[in-house]
């Protein structure tokens, strides 16, 4: 089963030279968005863009505005916000990412070939190409999307970021069904790069799966030793790994260690509900 693309993150960097009091503010609004009070986050916002004493403050303050307008299904309003920022790139960018939001693909696009590497911030080119990405792989422009993942892991630093780009990768090519030896290079980058977050763990127990569906058993199994010692204690890693060697086992033929492993993992303590249930449907479908 292959697993949802790694999701973007939108919440950028603070404005150069920001004053600590639009810092606090900010945060209090960033509160309202990732508690899901996107109406609330969108008006707080917009207050606070009125105030914002710099263009790049104003910038940031209606740019968030305008995603958390988009977030409550607003998306002509967000695009109006956006279209209020001062600062062109960042303009384009939050619309870019309305689009994104939205899941409007073409439009995207189209509002991505404004991209300018050479002269928009360096906060704003990775998330782009990112999105742009995004709205390949959905389209199903497979080799355009990898293109723009490439692009995007050359304009960051961040190991989660160039993490998240391989990701992509890896499932657009699993996605096509003929290219293993490309998802299998896309995780190897992955798990060489050691990302935080759930990101390691991802790309072993993803590629372990993938190994296990080409019969390269021994291989697999190595990955989910290698994700056992790096679960720490985490409910949700220790039931996917549990699950894992289920898959594995299932695969390789031997039910009664896949029903064992898909038993354990059906009693992990503090377990997703989400994962919980796919346990429960591979036990459904696993036959005597």
């Amino acid at each position: 089963m292959i697993r949802p693309l790694l999701i973007l993150v939108t919440l950028l960097a603070l404005p150069a030279m920001a004053e600590p009091q639009f810092i606090a503010e900010r945060q209090e609004g960033l509160k309202l968005v990732q508690s899901g009070k996107h109406a609330e986050a969108a008006a707080f916002f917009v207050k606070l863009a009125e105030t914002a004493p710099k263009p790049e403050q104003k910038s940031d303050a209606l740019r968030q505005a305008a995603l958390a307008t988009a977030r409550n299904k607003q998306v002509d309003e967000a695009l109006l916000l956006a279209d209020r920022i001062p600062l062109k790139p960042e303009s384009h960018f939050a619309k870019v990412h309305i689009y994104l939001e939205a899941r409007k693909w073409a439009e995207l696009l189209k509002a991505a070939e404004r991209l300018d590497a050479n002269t928009w911030p360096d906060a704003l080119i990775y998330p782009t190409f990112m999105a742009r990405a995004r709205a390949r792989s959905a389209l199903g422009e497979m080799a355009a999307a990898e293109a723009d993942a490439m692009q995007a892991i050359q304009h960051s630093i961040s190991l989660n970021n160039q993490a998240a780009a391989w990701h992509l990768i890896a499932q657009n090519a699993q996605r096509t069904g003929k290219d293993g030896a490309k998802a299998l290079e896309a995780y190897a980058e992955m798990i060489r790069l050691k990302p935080s977050g759930g990101s390691f763990q991802r790309a072993l127990s993803e590629r372990a799966r993938l190994l296990s569906s080409l019969g390269k058993y021994d291989a697999a199994l190595a990955d989910l030793a290698e994700l056992d010692k790096s679960t720490r204690n985490d409910p949700h890693w220790i039931c996917t790994a549990l699950m894992s060697y289920g898959d594995v086992y299932r695969d390789m033929g031997n039910k009664a260690k896949a029903r064992q492993s898909f038993e354990q993992a059906a009693k992990v303590p503090g377990a997703p509900a989400v994962l919980l249930d796919e346990v429960k449907q591979r036990l459904a479908e696993l036959k005597p």
